[in-house]
């Protein structure tokens, strides 16, 4: 395919990153939308208690639902209802009495029953293609096995076509006599089965047994048994203040291991960060016990943060936040890891935290909690921390973005005193919305980016503030809309350039010149009329609102179709080692409906 080529400046030498300067509140943007919460207050906008949450689409309807576990705060033994929001339209409405107050415990009404849960977790326990979920139950001295212990509840499916809810089966769990008091729990198959099983973080603090953190084996039919010290080993189950746990394949072995988190708490001793790895020979045992990081962690999270397909780790610490990249494997099979990076943002105790693509440009921001799960204080703050990009495999630049009264993204504020937040998408629209769990109550922020095509381009190259620029297409992508906007961020600040558009794609290295590689190919379309050839300004982002029916080609303008598909990337002048040169943007490919 003939390419036109365009000359876009000149620089021979490779590209050095260096440190990242411009802020860009606008790589994603949030409203308050209190209406899309219908509760009682107590349970809902003026919910006050301590909130963990998980979602999934339970009753099958496309719309994701939301369960929201409560205890009062802190390390306290007062017992709270749950909430199970039933996603209806684009709303979460408190549906607890009608689809979550069934139990196999005589006098025991389910989500109507106060409990002291403190995690809870989503998945398929009895393989019968509907979700269940686990929670983790805290602190509960003096009580029925049903109240102290994890509580199981399954989702009974449909009849006649109407959902039935879910029901609490009590003996799914075993009895460990004492209470357990444990604060998180994992969901995964260890044994390579095909059976999800369990894993529980323990709390020694307040104990009456220090039960260690314990795995539980998924029968096949959704019953569990403790085989944690037939798996494991003591030191792989050690804890003192274990709260938080996942279960995934760190190594890529293709067997599950346990990643969890200990802090010291009231009882001292282990303070660590541990990965406990599956033995491929022997799947469902474990053999290998790692210490990746051993300050003060209190929250764990795994998932790619450099687009290289390796899972990554972010930590909730006493003092400053990290995350840890992966770099491979050693030669005995744990994952080589880099140092522990901070954000540079931290005010803190953090708690709940997640890794997790806001913006779906291919990278995945870190979200930190702030409220500690034992000591009182609303006083710190969630922070969100934006993936910038970088090409996949490198190190990246991970920050909170501030602009004014922005705190992580354009319309967020300071959202101080956070238990837990629950992002996904509440109104099908294609993009990640939050439901943000306060000390004062909770609210609803809906994502304001109406994301159109998918990105691509993972060749793009970091410019000079050490990021990849992030082309984003806004609007829709119906053509006889006329409603699409092109914005690219994370640019350097104060710079010039312009939008290209193409109905190819390529991979150009480094054409006319530019340090870049771009993206399009064939016949290239320029947005270079009157104000389009656009400045990045301080914030380092520029956009432009294009019309659908115009659309550039080297020769003539042309209206999108349905079933046409176009690729947008943009160019914009750089600098290297003090010399002028060019760079382009990563690429967004839209197909027209």
């Amino acid at each position: 395919m003939k390419t036109t080529l365009l000359r876009f400046g000149a620089v021979s030498a490779a590209l050095t990153i260096a440190s990242a300067s411009a802020q860009s509140i606008n790589w994603a943007e949030f409203s308050q939308d209190n209406a899309r919460l219908n509760a009682a207050s107590s349970v809902g906008l003026g919910d006050v208690e301590e909130k963990d949450y998980a979602f999934g689409d339970f009753d099958k309807d496309g719309f994701i639902d939301l369960i929201a576990v409560r205890k009062q705060p802190y390390t306290s033994q007062g017992r709270r209802v749950n909430v199970l929001f039933m996603n209806e339209g684009g709303t979460l409405v408190d549906r607890s009495a009608q689809y979550a107050a069934a139990s196999d415990v005589p006098g025991d009404q389910g989500f109507l029953t106060p409990t002291n849960d403190r995690d809870v977790v989503v998945g398929d326990v009895n393989n019968d293609g509907w979700l269940d979920f686990v929670t983790a139950t805290t602190f509960t001295p003096n009580q029925t096995k049903e109240l102290s212990h994890p509580r199981v509840y399954i989702n009974l499916g449909e009849s006649g076509g109407v959902w039935q809810g879910f029901v609490h089966e009590a003996a799914r769990i075993p009895d460990w006599g004492s209470y357990p008091n444990m604060c998180g729990v994992a969901l995964g198959d260890v044994t390579g089965d095909g059976y999800l099983d369990l894993y529980f973080s323990h709390y020694e603090q307040m104990a009456l047994v220090d039960l260690n953190d314990r795995l539980l084996i998924n029968d096949g039919t959704g019953f569990f048994t403790d085989e944690s010290s037939l798996r494991m080993t003591t030191a792989m189950r050690g804890s003192s203040f274990g709260t938080s746990a996942s279960i995934a394949d760190m190594n890529e072995d293709g067997v599950m291991d346990v990643i969890s988190v200990s802090g010291s708490g009231q009882t001292g001793g282990l303070t660590r960060s541990s990965i406990a790895y599956n033995n491929p020979n022997n799947e469902g045992f474990f053999n290998i016990l790692q210490t990746p990081y051993t300050g003060a962690p209190y929250h764990v999270a795994v998932g790619d943060l450099n687009a290289d397909g390796h899972q990554d780790m972010i930590l909730s610490d006493d003092s400053d936040d990290r995350y840890l990249l992966n770099e491979g494997n050693d030669v005995f099979g744990r994952v080589d890891w880099g140092p522990a990076q901070t954000f540079g943002t931290d005010d803190g105790f953090g708690s709940n935290n997640y890794i997790t693509d806001i913006n779906a440009d291919g990278f995945a921001e870190a979200v930190i909690c702030d409220v500690d799960v034992d000591l009182s204080g609303c006083s710190r703050r969630m922070h969100i921390f934006h993936n910038r990009g970088t090409v996949p495999g490198s190190s990246v630049v991970i920050r909170e973005e501030r602009s004014g009264s922005n705190y992580g993204a354009l319309g967020l504020p300071q959202l101080s005193g956070v238990h837990d937040v629950a992002i996904f998408d509440i109104d099908n629209d294609g993009d990640m919305d939050m439901v943000v769990g306060r000390c004062n109550g909770t609210v609803v922020y809906m994502n304001q980016r109406d994301l159109v095509g998918v990105d691509y381009c993972s060749e793009a190259i970091p410019n000079s503030t050490g990021s990849v620029a992030d082309l984003q297409v806004v609007g829709s992508p119906v053509a006889s809309d006329n409603d699409m906007t092109l914005l690219c961020t994370d640019l350097p600040p104060s710079t010039f350039g312009f939008f290209l558009v193409s109905p190819a794609r390529a991979a150009i290295q480094q054409p006319g010149g530019s340090v870049g590689v771009l993206c399009i190919g064939g016949s290239i379309g320029r947005y270079v009329g009157p104000g389009q050839i656009l400045d990045s300004g301080a914030a380092g982002e520029f956009s432009l609102t294009i019309d659908t029916s115009a659309i550039p080609t080297p020769t003539v303008n042309v209206q999108a179709s349905a079933g046409d598909t176009f690729h947008f990337t943009a160019w914009f002048r750089d600098s290297f080692l003090g010399s002028a040169t060019s760079n382009f943007a990563d690429a967004v490919s839209v197909t027209f409906r």
